[in-house]
């Protein structure tokens, strides 16, 4: 059987008549009460000054669905202020709509669906960029002459000859900058002279470190704007390779993992603001900086361009060092009261 609509006040669901009982219907069988900033419905207690957490306090009272739509009426009612001053509050009794339903979340895809790859257009800039890298003969798997070691306190430089397996004198620590003293945390030699401080000799004897394998994660500057059907963000990485470098999208969410400048690397986890046609995204990169074209697929002005998950990784990476420095300068703390 074709199901009806329900006309109770806050209710707003659709009923089978044959399976209509006294207890099918939560509703409110008063009217809405708007005082001193405060909405609330006359038949029960609960207040709240959010409008949208009006709409949804629950129904007070139960009974069975009606197809009836109420008439509108107008009443007074009196509600005494803590001033003790009687307050003529009028009091409309309405046929609210069906309960509220949020078109656009109904609306709005899953950020769960399978993520389109975002085709990879280059500019003139970047062939001439790449071009220079080839006729230098660059090869990543080569040490520069001249290279500095990586290890820290270390200023050996590659020389590309036997000296270049000496020992090396390094910190294995972090510089740590606390109160004006600056030291490594492997030594705790504290010092209030910069320049003292970089010309620390290593505590730790090992191998140089001429050429760093791993991924250094950075954090890119982006910006982004938008035109009628378009929205651009730019991403500010030089040199980005895109044979590694990938970018992904769906209706709602945003995935980019950007490879540049050698070993640093820059991922982007954005949910939209607004939903985009995957299918017409494109992505074009240039020597300094990379554009991610996102097509609307309603031609609507977007607040913001999203929320930025990857905000929350680069802060969680934050609080790792941030941990590290802590624990090194409670220890000097207590190594100096021991003293």
């Amino acid at each position: 059987m074709t199901e009806i609509q329900c006309y109770n006040t806050s209710c707003g669901a659709k009923f089978d008549p044959a399976s209509n009982t006294e207890d099918s219907c939560h509703y409110h069988s008063g009217g809405p009460i708007f005082h001193d900033a405060l909405k609330g419905w006359s038949c029960c207690k609960k207040r709240t000054t959010d409008f949208s957490e009006f709409m949804k306090i629950p129904g007070c009272t139960t009974g069975k669905h009606s197809n009836e739509k109420p008439k509108a009426a107008m009443k007074a009612k009196v509600e005494t202020t803590k001033q003790n001053k009687e307050v003529s509050i009028l009091e409309k009794i309405i046929t609210p709509p069906p309960k509220p339903i949020n078109t656009v979340e109904l609306d709005r895809p899953s950020s769960t669906e399978p993520l389109i790859s975002i085709p990879i257009k280059v500019t003139s800039s970047y062939d001439k960029l790449k071009a220079m890298k080839t006729s230098a003969a660059v090869d990543d798997g080569v040490i520069k002459i001249g290279t500095k070691c990586r290890n820290g306190g270390c200023e050996e430089v590659y020389a590309n000859a036997p000296c270049d397996l000496s020992e090396c004198n390094h910190h294995p620590g972090i510089p740590v900058f606390h109160e004006g003293m600056k030291y490594w945390s492997c030594c705790q030699r504290k010092t209030s002279d910069f320049t003292a401080f970089l010309s620390q000799a290593g505590c730790s004897k090992g191998s140089h470190l001429w050429k760093s394998n791993t991924e250094e994660k950075t954090v890119c500057r982006k910006d982004w704007h938008q035109t009628g059907p378009n929205v651009i963000v730019s991403i500010f990485a030089k040199h980005a390779n895109i044979e590694t470098s990938k970018f992904e999208v769906n209706q709602v969410y945003l995935k980019a993992n950007i490879d540049y400048e050698g070993h640093k690397h820059f991922d982007l986890q954005m949910h939209l603001f607004g939903v985009v046609d995957p299918k017409v995204c494109k992505v074009t990169v240039s020597g300094t900086k990379i554009e991610i074209t996102l097509r609307k697929r309603d031609a609507l002005y977007w607040k913001t361009l999203g929320e930025d998950d990857s905000k929350e990784e680069v802060q969680e990476q934050e609080q790792k060092k941030l941990k590290v420095t802590t624990k090194v300068e409670k220890k000097a703390e207590s190594d100096s009261d021991s003293d």
